[in-house]
C-alpha cells in the first residue's frame, strides 16, 4: 500500500472543506463501494463503522453495496452504523438468521427476510426513512436471474417498503435464502452472484475514485461457485436461470480479475501519473480471523467487526483526523 493515494487524498481534502454531495469545490465522483459475503461482512461493516467514526460519511457522492455490504451501507448513509453494528453480536440473533438445519426441511437457510423485516423493527430497530431520504444515495446491487448482470436497485426505492425490499433482493442468496425475488419485473438474487465488488456498477455511472471495502484478506484466494451451486443451478437450467448458469461459469475467471485490478490500482501512489479512475481496497489484515459466510458465533463476529473498523481507521485516520475517540457498543 503506497503512503499516499488519490483516494485517501480526496476524502482528506473533502473533509477539510466540509462540503456534501451537491456542494463541492472538486469535479469528482467519489463512490464507497462495499463487500458483502454473509457473516464474513463483519469486516466490511467494521470498516463502514470506521467511516462513520471519522465524520467521513458525507465525503462521498454515493455508497454502493453488495449483499450485507447493501446493509452496511444503507447505516452509514442514515447515520446508525454504531448501533446496527451491534448486532452482529446481539445474542442468539445470528443463531436466529443462519440456520442450515432449516434446509432440510426446504425452508431458507439464511433467514433475509427475518434479518431485515424483523431484527430491523423489533431487535437493532432502524430509522429507515432517514436512509431512504439521506444525503448521501444508496445503491443496493443485485443480480438479474434472467440476464446474470448486475442490476443497481436504487432506482426502485420509492418509500420503506420498496427500501427495504432492495435490500433483500441484494442479499437473497440463491438457494439459501429462497426463491427470487420480483421488483419491476426482475427476477432477483443476491448481488455477489453477478458484482460481489460493486465498484463496476459504480465506475459505469461516472465515480472517479473509489474506496472499496473488502472482507477477504489479500492472502485469500478467489473462489469459484461451489459443485453444489453448479449442480443446482444446472439443474434447473438453461430454460429457468439463464443468467445465472452464464454468470456461473465464468465466476472464477471474473472474481480473480477484479482482485488483480484492486491490487494494482490500490498500490498506485499519489504522485504517479495518471488519469484515473483511481480505486483503493481496504482488506483486513494477514492473520485476521477467517470468517465462513454461515459463521454465528458471537465473539468472532465481534472481533471481525472490531477488526474491520481498527484496519479502516489505521489507513485513513493518518490523513483525516478523528472527532474523537468511541468504544464499540456492548
Amino acid at each position: 500500500m503506497p503512503s499516499r493515494h488519490r483516494v485517501l487524498d480526496l476524502l482528506a481534502s473533502r473533509r477539510a472543506e466540509g462540503s456534501g454531495p451537491g456542494d463541492r469545490s472538486d469535479p469528482y465522483r467519489l463512490a464507497l463501494a462495499i463487500e458483502g459475503g454473509g457473516s464474513r461482512a463483519t469486516y466490511s461493516s467494521g470498516m463502514v463503522l470506521g467511516l462513520e467514526r471519522l465524520g467521513l460519511a458525507r465525503c462521498f457522492d454515493a455508497v454502493y453495496g453488495a449483499s450485507a455490504g447493501a446493509l452496511a451501507g444503507s447505516w452509514l448513509v442514515g447515520g446508525q452504523a454504531e448501533a446496527c453494528c451491534a448486532g452482529w453480536w446481539e445474542p442468539g440473533l445470528m443463531e436466529r438468521v443462519t440456520r442450515p438445519r432449516r434446509g432440510l426441511r426446504g425452508r431458507p437457510v439464511v433467514d433475509v427476510e427475518y434479518l431485515v423485516e424483523t431484527v430491523g423493527r423489533d431487535v437493532v430497530p432502524v430509522d429507515w426513512q432517514a436512509i431512504l431520504s439521506a444525503e448521501v444515495p444508496l445503491h443496493p446491487v443485485a443480480t438479474d436471474v434472467d440476464t446474470g448482470e448486475a442490476f443497481d436497485l436504487h432506482g426502485t426505492m420509492t418509500d420503506v417498503d420498496s427500501l427495504r425490499l432492495a435490500l433483500r433482493a441484494s442479499a437473497n442468496v440463491p438457494l439459501l435464502a429462497g426463491l427470487p425475488i420480483e421488483i419491476h419485473g426482475r427476477r432477483l438474487v443476491d448481488a455477489a452472484v453477478a458484482e460481489p465488488l460493486p465498484f463496476h456498477t459504480a465506475l459505469d455511472q461516472g465515480a472517479t475514485h473509489v474506496l472499496m471495502l473488502r472482507t477477504r484478506r489479500a492472502d485469500q484466494e478467489a473462489i469459484d461457485a461451489t459443485r453444489l451451486e453448479k449442480a443446482l443451478v444446472g439443474r434447473l437450467g438453461q430454460a429457468k436461470v439463464p443468467g445465472l448458469v452464464h454468470v456461473l461459469g465464468n465466476r472464477l475467471e471474473n472474481r480473480r480479475a477484479d482482485d488483480e485490478w484492486l491490487a494494482r490500482a490500490s498500490a498506485l501512489d499519489a504522485d504517479d501519473p495518471g488519469d484515473g479512475p483511481f480505486l483503493l481496497e481496504v482488506r483486513p489484515p494477514e492473520g485476521a480471523d477467517t470468517i465462513n459466510p454461515l459463521e454465528t458465533d458471537p465473539d468472532r463476529l465481534r472481533r471481525g467487526v472490531e477488526t474491520g473498523c481498527d484496519t479502516l481507521r489505521a489507513l485513513v485516520e493518518p490523513y483525516v483526523p478523528s472527532p474523537g475517540e468511541q468504544k464499540l457498543s456492548s
